[in-house]
């Protein structure tokens, strides 16, 4: 009778414990995250190499909805500021991962960022997150890296689409992605990475395309 009462009490802590790794586990949800709290932003490369950090280039990306995934979530984003230009997002906690294609998935881009400040939600503008940036095109061997970065991500407001989800969220994107204008540089020849220096402004861009960013 009393082994009948301890295998009784360990199968209850162990329920207990599983109910709390679950709550844990749930919990471990990312908030705040690059989704909830408006999913438009600012990402701009610096020159790592440069001692001084130089700044190359500003481009406007959307996240688009999100999934659990471990503890963390995933989904995808694109540019609205350089043609086919669009990739994978993973946010665990404060660190978020984010891999993209661009020039006919020839170019390659992979960000490693993490937030510094919390989102205020009363705010859509509040949130920011800094790191790294690398960005390489395919060229038979090793790969042509363009640029070894430092990065900066401002949460500037909501992108178009964004309740939009699963399959049609990805066709969407693919869509969009491809409709975008090419981005000029200063010298008027279209830039060939969405990180390269001598780039228009997004103001300039705006004015020359007529495209509004804003939702």
């Amino acid at each position: 009778m009393k082994h009948a009462k301890n295998r009784a009490a360990l199968f209850v802590s162990t329920a207990v414990a599983v109910g709390l790794l679950g709550a844990s586990y749930a919990a471990a949800q990312p908030k705040p995250n690059v989704f909830d709290g408006g999913n438009r932003w600012e990402i701009t490369y610096f020159n790592d190499p440069a001692s001084d950090h130089t700044q190359w280039a500003t481009q406007i990306i959307c996240f688009m909805p999100y999934a659990p995934l471990g503890t963390g979530i995933t989904g995808a984003w694109y540019s609205l500021s350089f043609p086919d230009w669009n990739g994978r997002y993973y946010q665990e906690g404060d660190e978020v991962k984010m891999t993209g294609d661009y020039a006919r998935d020839v170019g390659h881009d992979h960000m490693t960022l993490y937030h510094t400040t919390f989102d205020n939600p009363d705010e859509r503008r509040g949130g920011m997150a800094f790191k790294d940036w690398t960005e390489w095109r395919e060229d038979g061997s090793f790969g042509r890296i363009i640029g070894w970065g430092n990065a900066r991500l401002v949460r500037v407001g909501r992108c178009p689409f964004e309740e939009v989800e699963g399959r049609e969220a990805m066709e969407v994107m693919e869509a969009l992605s491809l409709k975008v204008a090419p981005r000029l540089r200063l010298d008027g020849k279209e830039a060939e990475s969405p990180g390269e220096e001598g780039q228009e402004s997004l103001e300039q861009y705006q004015e020359r395309t007529g495209l509004r960013f804003e939702q």
